[in-house]
C-alpha cells in the first residue's frame, strides 16, 4: 500500500509563496546572470573562513569540493558561484562550507545482517528500549537517564554517554507532534556516536512518521517543528546559497523538512540511511509497530497480494537502498519555472515518486499490516489485543524472527505504562510521553540477556523515579477469561 498524495497548495496560494521567495531576478526566469549577485554574497559568507581580500578586494582561489564554489574572478568561474542548478542540496550544508552542520545528525554506520541481527549475546549483556518521542526533547533526555546511558549530569547540548556496553533501541516515530525533532535527532545521534567508541550501541528505528516526513507528508507537524526546521535547515542554506529560490521546487510544502528527509535529501546518507526497520538483539526482536511471519520469512522475498518483504536484513536494505536514492531525479535549486502550475506539478511529481518508490516495510497508513503502520498486537491499550488472531500471529512472526527469539518490543500505539500482552510475547513500549502526545510518564524496558538463575532473560520496567519493575507485574489481565 502506498501513501496517497494528497497535500499540496492550490495556485492561488502559491502566488504569495512565490511572491516571498528572493526578488534577485524574476519569479520564472531561464537566466543566470541576474542571480549572481545574491549567490556571490552567499558564497563570500560560506567560504570566509577560507579566503583573504586586500583593500583593493583581491581574493585567492579557492578549489573546494565539486566544485560548487570559487572565489575566482574569471567569468567561467563565476558560474560556479551558485549551487548546481540541479545537484543535492547537500554541499550547502556539509562539505563545501567551513561548517559542516549535517555532521551533527550522522549516525555510526550501520552494518545490515550484522549490527541489526544479534542473537548471539555475551551473557548478562544489558538491553534498554524506549519508545516513541515526537519531538518532545524533554521527555527524550528523561527516557535516556532513565535507561542509565546518558549523564545526568550532562546537558542536551553536549550530552555524555555513560551506559558502557548497553545496547540501546529507539522504536522509532522522533518526528511529529514536538517542537524539538532536529533537537531529539542531534542528541539521539551524538550519544550514538559516544556509544559506539564505548563498545555499545544505540540504534534507531524507522517509525511511521519517519516514513510520512520521507514521503513529504507533514500533516502531523507542529507548527513549532517547522519553525525549528526553518531556523536549523532552512535559513542555514539561504545564508550560505545568498538566495532562497531553491525553496520553490518544494512549492510551499515545508521546503526544509522537505529538504531533509526525502529520499537521498540532507539526512538521507549520515543518519536515515543507518537507521533500522528492526532488528533482533538476543531473544527479542525490535520493531516500530509489529511483525508478522510474512514479513519475515526467510527467502529473497515473500509476496503476499502485491506486498514485498522478506527477512529482517532485507527489509533493513529495502528501506536504506530507497532513501539514499533520489527517486525525483534532478533538483531545481534556481526555481527556473514558468508558471504556479509548472510549480505545483514539479513538487507533486517529486511527492508521488518518492511515495510510488517506497518499500512495502515503510509504506502503508491507517490500518495497513506494514511494520511501522500496524496494530494487531498493541490496541486496544493497556489491554490483550483484539485482534482475534494476534497470539497465532506474534507467535509465527516469532518463529520466524529466529530459532530462540521469545519477545516482540514495539512502540506506535500509546499506552499508560509499559505493558506485555499475548503470554509476553508482545511488549507495547510507547508510553505516549511526549506532550504532543497525551504528556505520558517516561519508561524504559531492560532486558538482562541470560541473567536468570536457568539463563532466563530478565525483563524489567525502570521508572523515572529509580524503581526497577519486574516484567511479570506489567502483564496485561485478559478480560475474556473467567473465573
Amino acid at each position: 500500500m502506498r501513501f496517497f498524495v494528497r497535500f499540496f497548495p492550490t495556485s492561488t496560494m502559491m502566488i504569495g509563496f512565490v511572491a516571498s521567495l528572493s526578488s534577485s531576478r524574476p519569479l520564472f526566469s531561464r537566466t543566470l546572470p541576474s542571480a549572481l549577485s545574491s549567490a556571490a554574497a552567499g558564497r563570500d559568507r560560506c567560504t570566509s573562513s577560507f579566503t583573504s581580500s586586500s583593500s583593493q578586494y583581491k581574493r585567492k582561489t579557492v578549489t573546494l569540493q565539486q566544485g560548487w564554489f570559487s572565489t575566482g574572478t574569471t567569468a567561467e568561474d563565476e558560474k560556479q558561484l551558485l549551487l548546481d542548478p540541479k545537484a543535492p542540496l547537500r554541499p550547502m550544508l556539509a562539505e563545501n562550507c567551513h561548517e559542516n552542520h549535517l555532521s551533527q545528525y550522522t549516525l555510526p554506520p550501520t552494518q545490515i545482517g550484522a549490527d541489526d541481527y544479534r542473537p548471539d549475546l555475551p551473557k548478562g549483556q544489558r538491553i534498554v528500549a524506549f519508545g516513541d518521542v515526537h519531538g518532545d526533547i524533554t521527555a527524550l533526555r528523561a527516557f535516556l537517564v532513565t535507561a542509565g546511558i546518558l549523564d545526568p549530569e550532562s546537558s542536551i547540548e553536549e550530552p555524555v554517554w555513560c551506559g558502557g556496553t548497553t545496547i540501546c533501541v529507539q522504536t522509532g516515530d522522533v518526528l511529529d507532534r514536538g517542537d524539538d525533532e532536529l533537537a531529539c535527532f542531534r542528541l539521539l545521534a551524538t550519544l550514538a556516536r559516544q556509544a559506539h567508541d564505548a563498545g555499545g550501541q544505540l540504534l534507531l528505528l524507522y517509525g511511521n512518521h519517519e516514513s510520512l516526513n520521507a514521503a513529504g507528508l507533514f500533516q502531523y507537524a507542529n507548527p513549532g517543528g517547522n519553525v525549528e526546521f526553518e531556523r536549523t535547515i532552512g535559513a542555514r542554506i539561504d545564508y550560505n546559497y545568498g538566495s532562497n529560490r531553491w525553496r520553490l521546487q518544494f512549492a510551499g510544502n515545508q521546503p526544509s523538512r522537505w529538504a531533509s528527509f526525502e529520499p537521498g535529501g540532507l539526512l538521507s546518507e549520515n543518519m536515515l540511511g543507518n537507521m533500522l526497520v528492526t532488528c533482533v538483539v538476543g531473544r527479542t526482536v525490535f520493531v516500530h509497530a509489529g511483525l508478522m511471519a510474512s514479513h519475515l520469512s526467510p527467502g529473497n522475498s515473500i509476496n503476499e497480494g502485491q506486498k514485498m518483504y522478506g527477512g529482517v536484513t532485507r527489509l533493513n536494505q529495502q528501506a536504506r537502498d530507497w532513501i539514499v536514492t533520489a527517486h525525483h531525479g534532478e533538483n531545481n535549486n534556481w526555481g527556473e519555472y514558468n508558471t504556479v502550475e509548472e510549480v505545483i506539478s514539479a513538487a507533486q511529481a517529486r511527492a508521488k515518486v518518492a511515495s510510488k518508490t517506497m518499500p512495502d516495510c515503510l509504506g502503508g497508513g491507517i490500518g495497513a499490516s506494514s511494520p511501522v503502520w500496524m496494530r494487531d498486537y498493541s490496541k486496544p491499550n493497556d489491554a490483550e489485543p483484539s485482534e482475534p488472531l494476534a497470539k497465532q500471529k506474534i507467535r509465527a512472526a516469532l518463529a520466524e524472527a529466529g530459532s530462540d527469539v521469545q519477545r516482540m518490543v514495539m512502540g506506535h500505539t500509546p499506552q499508560y505504562k509499559i505493558n506485555s500482552a499475548l503470554d509476553s510475547m508482545a511488549w507495547r513500549i510507547d508510553v505516549g510521553a511526549s506532550q504532543g502526545v497525551m504528556g505520558g510518564t517516561p519508561e524504559v524496558l531492560e532486558i538482562i540477556h541470560m541473567g536468570g538463575d536457568n539463563d532466563e532473560d530478565i525483563v524489567s520496567v525502570l521508572t523515572v523515579d529509580g524503581k526497577r519493575v519486574d516484567g511479570s507485574d506489567r502483564a496485561v489481565f485478559d478480560s475474556s477469561i473467567m473465573f
